[in-house]
């Protein structure tokens, strides 16, 4: 019995249809264009050995479709992490979909007190105004099998669009407790908040995405609370800072500036934190990756803290 061509075709065409990449408008120009550059042995009158040419040449043409699509996001994304990409960890397969959106991580970087995370997130129906995104609706990192991570502050970035597919890039960030011992994460979304008809929207749904992560490696230097301050740590990784205080301690989410063993100096812009009874964390981020080993001195408005030599760790009042 010979085999149906024609209503295989019409099922790889339909099969097709339904996936992410769909056929492209001009995929029948093209699949002719490719069989006719084959050699002529390939179109010999065999007709199976043609077809499974033809199929492949058909997988060729879709699959240098769907690839065209993310190296246009992935080159945005490029472009936003700047040196920074260097410290990020890739992904690949990370993804959700619910309420016709799918969201898949590319990549995220972390240290002590941080966690940023690279997001595709993609409109299947088509419209949704993707490239309005304000903000998304995480209020917590899960660490698999073990009790929720509580999240002090963070916030969310749209890095980019693609109108063609309509996907967005999107850079989402947290504060919180100590994260040195977790690796395996969930990133859990409930909602994605964005701009249409003149007013704030919201679509809610259940995007859970699990994922790896190490954090960067922190230079930690005890400090000796010196002139009241009560500041007891500083941590420094290649992406950021935490200065931690006890009792009597106050938030310094001010402007910082960095001095480093050669002399020249850095500034890092107003940062953020946290307290509670007895304790206070001060977050900044810089704007390029850094050398914690190279920084000797940090200045902030009311206090020096000294890095090295042997007044490493002492903090003096301006």
């Amino acid at each position: 019995m010979d085999f149906d061509w024609k209503d295989f075709d019409a099922q790889m065409k339909g099969r097709a249809g339904t996936e992410d990449c769909p056929i492209p408008q001009d995929f029948e120009e093209r699949l002719e264009k490719r069989l006719g550059e084959l050699p002529a042995q390939a179109r010999s009158k065999k007709r199976l050995g043609r077809r499974i040419i033809a199929i492949m040449a058909a997988v060729l043409i879709l699959t240098g479709s769907a690839l065209a699509i993310s190296p246009t996001l992935r080159e945005q994304l490029s472009r936003a992490l700047g040196l920074f990409e260097a410290y990020t960890t890739p992904f690949e397969g990370a993804s959700a979909v619910d309420q016709g959106i799918k969201v898949q991580i590319l990549s995220a970087m972390a240290d002590e007190y941080s966690v940023h995370i690279y997001l595709e997130i993609q409109d299947l129906t088509e419209e949704l105004p993707m490239e309005n995104i304000l903000s998304l609706l995480t209020n917590s990192f899960v660490p698999k099998g073990d009790n929720e991570v509580k999240i002090t502050s963070g916030g969310t970035k749209l890095l980019g669009y693609e109108e063609e597919t309509h996907t967005a890039l999107v850079e989402t960030y947290t504060e919180g407790e100590d994260y040195r011992s977790i690796q395996d994460w969930t990133l859990r979304i409930g909602g994605i908040r964005f701009y249409a008809n003149n007013k704030t929207e919201t679509i809610y749904g259940t995007w859970e995405l699990p994922f790896t992560l190490t954090p960067l490696e922190a230079r930690t230097i005890s400090l000796d609370g010196g002139d009241g301050s009560n500041f007891h740590t500083l941590k420094i990784s290649p992406i950021g800072m935490v200065l931690e205080g006890g009792p009597g301690s106050f938030l310094q989410a001010t402007e910082a500036e960095l001095i480093f063993a050669d002399g020249h100096t850095e500034s890092v812009e107003q940062g953020s934190g946290a307290g509670g009874t007895g304790w206070t964390i001060s977050n900044w981020y810089f704007s390029e990756p850094v050398s914690p080993e190279e920084i000797v001195r940090l200045e902030l408005p009311c206090w020096t803290i000294t890095l090295n030599g042997t007044d490493q760790g002492s903090v003096t009042r301006k």
